[in-house]
């Protein structure tokens, strides 16, 4: 009698288990033939057969190795589904089932299926000629302008952090518009370098490789908001006319200022008040401003009227002929 008692417990011991399990034993057929094409570096496509005529499917992604449930799951009508924003040479893995019906709900999960994405993309073109400060007002203390050739038509993303930034840590901004080529960065803050990439958007072949880093400093901070330095302060040419020598210097503007204000010192001199000299002309030539042998820095500065002056630029270091 105690035989049959026990046997009679491992019956429904078994069974119990059996019922409980949420493996083979599900009556909804499991999907197979995971499989997955069209790579790129950040998207892949991925695809399964299925048994049941049905419209709900499950798919759940993640990178190789995760635990089942804690994945990204999408809902999808297909037995496919296009994935993005993948990391580039990063193995992954998927699982996919199906919705049988009100009564037998999903079948199991059938996978891992397991791929892994590519450097490059081939149907997206990396951007070139990543760069900056091309015209006079491209950098400032607060912003700097980006720009690039070989864009798509799915426009960009650019990331960008303090020089020496962790990537994927950085501030990311999309650009929307077709075949974007420029960008101003702004809110950044004076006299610092900044590290810059950028990528082109393909639609629905994913993204190109990154172009980059550009590293690329702010303006310092201006003295006077309201009276903008001049800039590419330089010295055009120097020579001597018979007994007479000449400086020509050139500069950019950033407000369209019309007046400045140049000041020499011999090098090595303290920097005072003295020795302003008020012009209203770009290029300006000066005569018989040095002495032979003698060592002189040149300063400039924008006179903005009531709105004051801008900061001194310079020193432009020029010996006497």
């Amino acid at each position: 009698m105690k035989k049959i008692i026990l046997l009679f417990t491992i019956s429904l011991f078994i069974l119990g288990c059996g019922s409980d399990d949420s493996g083979d034993s599900n009556s909804c057929p499991t999907p197979g033939g995971l499989n997955v094409s069209n790579l790129t570096n950040t998207t892949a496509s991925l695809s399964w057969n299925s048994n049941v005529n049905s419209s709900l499917y499950q798919v759940q992604y993640g990178v190789l190795g995760f635990s089942l449930g804690n994945g990204t799951t999408l809902t999808v009508p297909e037995t496919y589904k296009d994935i993005t924003n993948l990391q580039a040479q990063t193995q992954y893995a998927f699982y996919a089932r199906v919705f049988c019906n009100e009564t037998n709900g999903y079948s199991n999960w059938a996978g891992p299926f397991s791929f892994v994405t590519l450097e490059d993309n081939p149907y997206c073109d990396a951007p070139t000629n990543l760069a900056a400060g091309l015209y006079p007002d491209s950098v400032t203390h607060e912003y700097i302008d980006l720009t690039w050739s070989n864009s798509e038509y799915g426009g960009a993303q650019i990331q960008y952090g303090t020089q020496g930034f962790t990537f994927g840590n950085g501030t990311t901004e999309t650009i929307t518009d077709s075949y974007p080529e420029y960008k101003r960065i702004d809110g950044l803050n004076a006299e610092t370098a900044y590290d810059f990439y950028v990528r082109n958007s393909c639609d629905q072949n994913g993204y190109s490789t990154w172009t980059g880093p550009l590293t690329y400093s702010t303006a310092d901070a201006p003295l006077n908001e309201n009276c903008l330095d001049p800039v590419n302060f330089s010295l055009n040419q120097i020579g001597t006319v018979g007994n007479d020598d000449y400086l020509v210097f050139t500069w950019e503007t950033l407000n369209n200022e019309t007046s400045w204000q140049l000041r020499k010192v011999e090098a090595g001199s303290s920097f005072d008040s003295a020795g302003n000299i008020d012009i209203s002309f770009n290029p300006v030539q000066l005569n018989n401003h040095t002495s032979i042998g003698v060592v002189y820095d040149f300063y400039l500065r924008s006179n903005c009227g009531p709105d004051g002056f801008s900061d001194w630029v310079g020193p432009i270091t020029v010996t006497g002929p």
